[in-house]
């Protein structure tokens, strides 16, 4: 088997790490872990919360994988253990600080399991099999919050509000919600025309049912509203993360392949925005490049809750490519 890994930093400080995490232990397991980035910017044990996240979570991978033979925890098994690894690190952080305090990580995880391939996803990082057959959970609330921010920062560019200012100032409106984000930034009436204006951007892409939730999600902000749906199997924003409870609803998947079938398997982080046709690291590389020359902003063919500038990319990027 050749194994391919490319992990890049979204900062463009030298030795700063990202949030992505992989992991490659050769005839084991392979996995790509991506810590959610906290909007206050928050850090545990000196690195960010969504950097702690995956590494308490990968360390907890490891060791269960290197405990027992393959194959001997079912892939909910081993879902409850990192999160029972990550609960108990963040209760100790807690304690310590006087605060509760959280921090989160998808997985994408691949297994030798004798004969087959033990695929187990959690969140929106993903798979493809043979250059095929792609699994990858991209839940519906980033969809929301991406037009939002997108709606928001043309609106401040009609506005006339300074070009440096766009990235973060349409950033922080969304990541803290457009009910904060009044008087300072925008009016209540501006407000309003924004929010229906992503409203008419997902016209199309989303459910009707889910349109109703555009304005409550774009005022409360990735801070008080996104979160909440965390692991809530009953709820149509709801999404499975890695947060030290229980990993549950839209995004947590398992199943197997035989060995035989597959010739090749990549797994990579978000940070991704499209798949190349070919499978080597060169072209998930020129891909990356493209997107960045033609919308750096994501707010044109691309659209995220936030945008790349010059000290920092719009997101980190890992991809383990795994080929005959």
């Amino acid at each position: 088997m050749r194994i391919d890994c490319l992990s890049v930093s979204k900062y463009a400080a030298p030795g700063k790490a990202g949030d992505d995490v992989p992991v490659v232990v050769p005839g084991r397991c392979y996995a790509v872990f991506d810590g959610a980035t906290d909007v206050n910017g928050a850090s545990i044990a000196g690195v960010g919360s969504g950097r702690f996240a995956a590494l308490q979570a990968s360390a907890a991978l490891i060791d269960a994988l290197v405990e027992q033979a393959p194959g001997t925890r079912t892939p909910d098994e081993l879902v409850a253990i990192l999160n029972a690894r990550l609960g108990a690190a963040l209760d100790k952080e807690s304690r310590a600080r006087g605060e509760r305090i959280s921090a989160a990580t998808t997985m994408a995880l691949m297994e030798e399991v004798g004969d087959s391939l033990r695929f187990t996803l959690v969140g929106d990082s993903g798979i493809r099999i043979n250059g095929e057959e792609t699994f990858q959970s991209l839940k519906p609330i980033d969809d929301i919050m991406s037009a939002g921010r997108v709606a928001l920062y043309h609106h401040l560019r009609r506005r006339g509000l300074a070009a440096a200012a766009l990235e973060p100032d349409s950033r922080r409106g969304v990541f803290r919600g457009f009910d904060e984000a009044i008087p300072a930034l925008i009016s209540e009436d501006e407000a309003a025309e924004v929010i229906s204006e992503a409203r008419r951007m997902l016209t199309g892409r989303l459910d009707d049912a889910l349109l109703t939730f555009v304005e409550p999600m774009l005022r409360a902000g990735i801070a008080r509203g996104q979160y909440g749906y965390a692991n809530d199997a009953g709820h149509p924003l709801g999404y499975a993360v890695i947060d030290g409870t229980v990993s549950r609803g839209f995004g947590l998947i398992s199943f197997e392949r035989p060995r035989g079938s597959v010739r090749c398997v990549e797994i990579f982080s978000d940070g991704y925005l499209e798949l190349p046709e070919g499978t080597g690291l060169a072209d998930w590389e020129a891909v990356a490049d493209r997107i960045e020359r033609e919308d750096p902003t994501k707010t044109l063919t691309h659209w995220g809750v936030k945008g790349s500038g010059p000290e920092q990319l719009f997101d980190d990027r890992t991809v383990i490519i795994l080929s005959d």
